[in-house]
């Protein structure tokens, strides 16, 4: 999938993998309340079960999971690709393996759910790139997934 120039600023690709990688940190670190700070204003987080659109649905979201202190949630992020798309925005997509587990127990030992992240990215007038919109797509989706 090409969208665009692919982004070669080492610059840049660094600090649009960190804002993945904080994204996936928050979620899985449980202290995603303002989970809304990586995302514009008009932000929208999409996902098959989900939708959130604006800052207070996606900290709604981020609260919901910071309060499962019973699940233990793990996203490995990987095979960024990122694209030019317009002076302050840019177009990404990466890969997310989802391991979780609710309780005490340390399983599962597999993935449950491999997920590509569609992502575009907007730099505000402070510089700073947020995520505009990540549309995550399952590509292989478990029984546990689809359970819990």
């Amino acid at each position: 999938m090409t969208i665009g120039v692919p982004i070669k600023d080492a610059a840049l690709r660094a600090e649009l993998e960190a804002l993945i990688v904080e994204h996936a940190y928050r979620l899985d670190m449980n202290c995603s309340e303002d989970l809304a700070e990586l995302y514009t204003l008009d932000g929208r987080f999409l996902a098959p079960n989900f939708a959130c659109e604006g800052p207070d649905a996606i900290n709604a979201y981020g609260r919901d999971r910071a309060a499962a202190k019973n699940r233990r949630v793990r996203h490995v992020c990987t095979n960024f690709r990122f694209w030019e798309d317009g002076p302050n925005q840019a177009r990404g997509l990466c890969f997310i393996l989802l391991f979780r587990s609710t309780g005490p127990e340390l399983s599962p030992a597999e993935p449950i759910a491999l997920a590509d992240a569609h992502d575009i990215y907007r730099r505000g007038a402070d510089g700073v790139w947020r995520i505009h919109e990540r549309r995550v797509v399952l590509s292989f989706e478990s029984a546990a997934h689809k359970t819990n």
